[in-house]
């Protein structure tokens, strides 16, 4: 029986982080276009996420994202597997790990 994860990806809160160059951005993006090609248990990208966001919280919308934590949720994608173990397996090669202080969280979709 398969199982659905999604790969939750974090980095650090930094406003010193320089953009890379499109030259970076298109060998950053080579290694992610490889990864998935070579897990075809990723049924879903995802997509990464822009630092601009709204909260809602008790009915009040604020500015976000919440930065009440040293990390920020910057992007996801979703892997089909048969267990934890593959779905970590998979995430162990994930690209964004090549970046300092970036880390994975690997969750289980509950199946509703």
């Amino acid at each position: 029986m398969s199982h659905k994860y999604m790969l939750i990806y974090r980095n650090p809160v930094s406003t010193d982080r320089k953009q890379p160059s499109p030259t970076e951005l298109e060998a950053m993006l080579a290694q992610w276009h490889q990864w998935k090609a070579a897990n075809p248990a990723i049924i879903d990208m995802g997509d990464a996420l822009l630092p601009s966001g709204k909260k809602l919280k008790n009915g009040v919308v604020t500015d976000g994202p919440s930065i009440e934590s040293k990390e920020l949720v910057t992007g996801y994608s979703l892997v089909q597997t048969t267990d934890y173990e593959a779905a970590l397996a998979i995430a162990q090669k994930c690209p964004i790990l090549f970046t300092p202080g970036a880390s994975i969280e690997v969750r289980e979709l509950a199946g509703f």
